[in-house]
This record gives C-alpha cells, structure tokens and sequence, in this order.
C-alpha cells in the first residue's frame, strides 16, 4: 500500500512538473504607441502629407476651373440659345464628374502611399516584438490598441521591452510651469 502511495505521489509530481513547464506566458503592448514612437513613422506621414497637399492643390485647381466656368455660364445664361446652354449645362456636368473621379482616385493613392510607406514599418515593429517575446519567454502577445485585452496586469506590457529592443527614448513629459511663474 505504501509502494502504491509513493508510486502516486511521484506520477503526481512528474505531471505536475510537465504540467508548469508548458504553462503559457502572456504579454500585451500598444502597437499604436509603439508606431508612433518610431522615428520612422514621423518621415512616412511627412511624406504623406507632402504628397495629400499635392493632389489636394490638383483638386483645388479643378474647382477652380468649375466654378469659374459655371459663374461665366450664368452670367451668359440668358443670351445663350436653348442648345448653348445645353452644351455647357453638359460640359459642368462631365468637369464635377471628373472631379468627383479625382477625388475618389486622390483617395486611392493616398492609401497606397500610405500602405507603401508604413509596410517596412510594421514589418519592423512585428520582427521586434517577435524577437522580444521569443527572448522573453511569451507564448502570446496581444495588442492593446485593438481593445481586445479585458484584463491585463501593468508587468505584463511588453512595450517597454519592445522599445528597448528597437533603442525608442520614452517621450519626453510635457512640464507644465506653476500658475504664476514664467516657462522657462
């Protein structure tokens, strides 16, 4: 009877110890602050930015161009014969199409730009924390910013390990000076 006691036991233990070895390790991060963080980051949107205020000038331009036309039209409008204004009712009509065209397509290529310029970004943000959580032991890592985390405990952030990983400084706190004495 002792045997088989001690036999248990040992099963127990043997299982146990399988047991904790296979436990999971979990860790979260902000993947929207972690991007930001990244000197990367601030170039891509200069980029984009630069590129929107091109097209956005294209845009305004082709506005231009329509209202002119169409303050030219009314101030014509009543000298013009049924089929002039036919004609130019027709040619406002294919100019806000074409702009209405321009708008969606500037869209378009923005999101490409946009797609195209933050790709090696998030490929670098996705090997880093890869890398930190292999490092570290975690079996899942879940991201924050995407508010699927209903409970997490602050030691489990891995952000700052990812950070560290990638040589990010912490931002630097806004210090705001006391009512009534200057800013320094």
């Amino acid at each position: 009877m002792k045997k088989i006691s001690t036999i248990i036991i040992v099963m127990f233990a043997l299982v146990a110890s399988t047991y904790a070895q296979k436990v999971s390790k979990f860790g979260y991060l902000n993947s929207s602050e972690l991007i930001s963080l990244m000197p990367e980051t601030a170039k891509a949107d200069s980029a984009i930015d630069k590129y929107t205020a091109e097209l956005d000038a294209l845009g305004q331009q082709m506005y231009a161009e329509y209202q002119k036309k169409t303050t030219e039209a009314q101030a014509k409008a009543k000298t013009m014969s049924e089929e002039q204004l036919n004609l130019v009712g027709q040619e406002l009509a294919d100019l806000e199409k074409r702009i209405t065209d321009f708008q969606q397509s500037a869209q378009d290529k923005i999101g490409a730009k946009k797609d195209k310029l933050y790709a090696p970004i998030l490929q670098k943000a996705n090997e880093a924390i890869k890398t930190v959580a292999k490092t570290n032991g975690f079996t899942y890592v879940f991201d924050s910013a995407a508010g699927s985390i209903l409970y997490a405990e602050e030691s489990d952030d891995i952000l700052p390990l990812v950070k560290t990983f990638l040589k990010l400084p912490d931002p630097k706190p806004v210090v705001k000076p006391a009512p009534g004495t200057a800013p320094k």
